[in-house]
């Protein structure tokens, strides 16, 4: 497969890197000291809990021309750089758009630059950094897709053998990766979670641990999320995947959960790390979440207390 990646951060390198380690012909769009660091090194790896250095060769390119096709574009990118990407996208003449971007606020934009037919939708569970010019990272394997699998699907409904080609895709780069038909749900599920998140993190210097030792912050982290999800049910959209259902149990009892997790190395290379570094695409996420709050007329006590909260690092 033809493979572009639009976005060369940490989770478009890491994608790029799989991809291309897996057989696939891959082409990294990358801008700046990113583009000459590929060129020059490649793309190098390196996951967490490994001191091995994984290298793959992909070319890097610093434009795209309307008539380079590719099977899929992967566009990587953070909410708050969405707009200056489509108009690149609008003009090229690929099949395939996955968007692997965090949004609430649905897909129209997207619809418009593109055409419905060709937007594809996607969420990775992996979280990393770039440190130098390698890409620590953490891939959802194993008992963190109790949180998150990396998950695909597509704006309008077709035979879904796209939906099955990209998954199977990722699942050989290593990558596990299931389907779903209701995207737009999952991700106004995935951002009623993760905006809980951060900006309880935020209030504790982004420092994961520090959380989770004030149990009451906790506790407004969880009823935060389920505050959220009674926003989306009532508006009529699932809370999906169904696999979140525990999010629903008591307070006490998720709260004790999440408290185990913000002590772990999966707390900090997939939640805070990047809590710390998009803020500006947090606050985005979280207008998106207070504009479905309004919308719903709900009173949501938690939510409204942890978005007042301004991120402050370094404490």
């Amino acid at each position: 497969m033809r493979i572009l990646v639009v976005g060369a951060g940490a989770i478009g390198s890491l994608f790029a890197g799989k991809l291309a380690g897996s057989g696939n012909d891959v082409t990294l769009l990358a801008r700046g000291d990113r583009l000459e660091s590929i060129r020059k090194n490649g793309l190098e790896l390196r996951e967490s809990t490994s001191s091995t250095v994984e290298r793959f060769p992909v070319k890097a390119i610093a434009s795209l021309a309307s008539d380079d096709r590719y099977d899929f574009v992967l566009v990587v990118v953070q909410r708050t750089q969405i707009r200056a990407i489509l108009p690149l996208l609008a003009a090229n003449q690929s099949s395939n758009f996955v968007f692997m971007v965090n949004t609430a606020a649905g897909y129209q934009a997207y619809a418009d630059a593109v055409g419905a037919q060709r937007v594809m939708l996607a969420f990775p569970s992996a979280g990393g950094e770039v440190t130098g010019s390698v890409v620590v990272y953490r891939i959802g394997r194993g008992l963190a897709r109790l949180f998150q699998t990396t998950t695909v699907g597509e704006l309008v409904h077709s035979s879904g053998n796209r939906v099955r080609l990209l998954a199977g895709l990722f699942c050989e780069a290593g990558i596990p990766t299931v389907t779903c038909t209701y995207m737009d749900d999952w991700q106004k599920t995935h951002v009623a979670v993760v905006c809980a998140i951060a900006q309880a993190l935020y209030k504790h210097g982004g420092d994961p641990v520090r959380l989770s030792r004030h149990p009451a912050d906790v506790r407004l982290m969880v009823a935060a999320i389920q505050e959220g999800f009674a926003v989306l049910r009532s508006l009529g959209h699932r809370i999906t995947p169904r696999k979140l259902w525990y999010l629903r149990l008591p307070k006490v009892l998720v709260a004790a959960i999440f408290s185990l997790v913000l002590r772990t190395d999966l707390a900090e290379t997939a939640m805070a790390r990047h809590a710390r570094r998009a803020v500006d695409e947090m606050a985005v996420l979280n207008k998106e979440l207070l504009d479905l709050v309004e919308a719903s007329h709900m009173d949501t006590p938690a939510i409204r207390t942890l978005s007042s909260i301004t991120p402050v690092f370094g404490n």
